[in-house]
């Protein structure tokens, strides 16, 4: 069987999509396994999650064909996924509540006197709207839900169903406004949110689902049939029509009178509850902003492990080489596809990982010479330096030393937009008797 290695490496030369479908197939259990339990048993954000780190693999095929072991790599990759995922949705629910609060502060001074205008004609106007901006303001509002929620259950992106939202509300208002209720868009979302549903009293429940229930057991339409195609004389018929209205009545009695017990219940218990509601809310909210501080913590952690990890990898594999023996130099042929950018546009250059300390020729050492080379290179997106060439020599015979050194550096990669790019770069290599050869990095061009 093909091993992991070989797989990235032929996506990595050739976008081979059968080799990334069978990485994924190896793989995505685990990942999913692991995205799962970080998202707490939600299915769709698992799946985003898996979805995120295969994306990333498929990105760094090329510098992962060195990793030692990839579902390692994976399973840390699911983890730092799923925190950026939790960080997200926890930024949006701040943000979201942010704007309700600056929308209510903002429109407190006409609510009232807006919503005593609205509510006689909301219910024609939102029944007037077509039928996808009634579904997004009826869920948005009139259930309570959030844009996440709404979103996967009309089939569309959360950034969608804002637009939805925004789009039916307008349409709202400018309906509004044809009857002479005029208002912002922001300020009937407000009085949407808090006035749209009210509590039913206490008691409407259960004298409902009690009233609900008598009738399906009366068979009212029973007796109906009956006594059209009944041959039974007609009193007869009539009276069996009254005692069943009978047993319906006595039934509706009851149901009011424990709709009207309920009813009377203590106002303090509501309010009571009103109060242990909010506090719920409360705990929940400073619940989720330290469990959001503790990711943060955990993803600074994790960062610096896996630097850790790939510094030592990239020091393992610059061991492997024979001593006494010339390493390869790596050349590559750039394109206008993977372009080079000088340091000074970079968001952030290079960092040094592992730099080779150059071999001091023997035959100039014997000869007591020193000189300097300038050596010029890129530092490719994948952390490695390819195409160095020597550049400006003082002195003949020191320039194979230096670029065969250079070679071998490693380094974290050039940032530009949140992307790692090829970087060109010159660094000028040192060599002196007293102490040996000594590479700088004091001017960077």
């Amino acid at each position: 069987m093909t091993d992991d290695a070989e797989l990235l490496r032929r996506y990595a030369a050739e976008r081979s999509e059968a080799a990334i479908a069978e990485l994924v197939r190896r793989h995505v259990d685990l990942v999913y396994s692991a995205a799962l339990r970080q998202m707490a048993g939600d299915h769709h954000r698992a799946q985003e999650v898996t979805q995120m780190v295969f994306t990333d693999l498929a990105r760094k095929a090329g510098a992962l064909v060195r990793h030692p072991t990839l579902p390692a790599w994976l399973h840390r990759g699911s983890c730092l996924a799923a925190l950026s995922v939790r960080r997200r949705e926890g930024r949006r629910m701040r943000y979201e509540r942010a704007a309700a609060q600056e929308a209510a502060i903002a429109g407190a001074e006409n609510e009232a006197i807006l919503w005593e205008n609205v509510r006689p004609v909301l219910d024609e106007e939102i029944n007037r709207l077509n039928k996808f901006d009634r579904q997004a303001i009826l869920l948005r509002f009139f259930a309570n839900r959030p844009f996440g929620d709404v979103g996967r259950q009309l089939s569309l992106t959360e950034n969608a169903v804002r637009m939805r939202v925004e789009r039916a509300l307008g349409k709202l208002r400018d309906a509004l406004a044809s009857r002479g209720i005029t208002s912002t868009s922001a300020a009937l979302a407000v009085a949407l949110s808090g006035q749209a549903v009210a509590a039913a009293p206490a008691g409407v429940a259960a004298a409902t689902a009690g009233a609900a229930t008598a009738l399906a057991g009366g068979a009212a339409g029973g007796w109906l049939f009956l006594m059209s195609m009944s041959k039974v004389p007609l009193s007869l018929t009539a009276a069996v029509i009254l005692a069943g209205a009978g047993v319906i009545t006595f039934q509706d009695r009851a149901n009011r009178r424990a709709a009207f017990e309920l009813a009377g219940l203590s106002p303090q218990n509501s309010q009571m509850a009103a109060i242990m509601e909010q506090h719920q809310r409360l705990g929940a909210d400073a619940q989720q902003i330290k469990s959001m501080e503790d990711d943060d913590a955990r993803l600074n952690l994790v960062r610096a492990q896996i630097r850790e990890i790939e510094a030592k990898a990239a020091a393992a594999q610059a061991d492997k080489s024979p001593s006494g023996r010339a390493k390869p130099q790596r050349t590559m042929k750039l394109d206008a596809a993977a372009p080079e950018f000088d340091v000074a546009k970079l968001d952030q250059p290079p960092i040094a990982l592992t730099q080779t300390r150059p071999e001091y020729p023997p035959e100039l050492r014997q000869a007591g010479a020193s000189g300097e080379v300038l050596v010029d290179f890129v530092v490719a997106s994948d952390g490695h330096v390819y195409n160095a060439q020597a550049l400006n020599p003082t002195k003949t015979g020191f320039e194979d030393s230096a670029v065969q050194a250079v070679s071998q550096w490693v380094f974290t990669p050039g940032q530009l937009a949140g992307q790692s790019v090829n970087t060109h770069m010159q660094v000028p290599i040192v060599y002196r008797l007293s102490g040996g050869p000594v590479p700088t990095a004091a001017t960077w061009f």
